[in-house]
């Protein structure tokens, strides 16, 4: 897989995000936990929002633990395979690309 390196200002700030959504996300699945638990009617909109919030948390936590971001976060929006590949240089030759 390949990943970009990223410089330690973005790999801290990666952290807010991810701690901000996966204690959002494990709090709407503790509460829809608890009214599932609690009576007949059963919350499945909070557990199913929990998890949904928890899944970009969890990709910012690897990043921000890492300090690596796949290379289809870094290279969206570039236009085709040759700015793909002098992207790819670029990072090579400053020591960023891991493959």
């Amino acid at each position: 897989m390949i990943e970009y390196k990223i410089r330690t200002p973005f790999r801290i700030a990666a952290w807010f995000p991810a701690l901000a959504f996966v204690i959002g996300g494990v709090a709407f699945i503790v509460l829809g936990l608890r009214a599932a638990l609690s009576g007949p009617r059963s919350d499945a909109w909070a557990i199913i929002l929990g998890i949904a919030i928890s899944v970009p948390g969890l990709f910012f936590l690897r990043i921000g633990w890492t300090g690596r971001v796949p290379a289809f976060a870094e290279e969206y929006g570039l236009d085709g395979p040759g700015e793909v590949e002098e992207s790819r240089s670029k990072a090579r030759s400053q020591e960023r690309l891991y493959e």
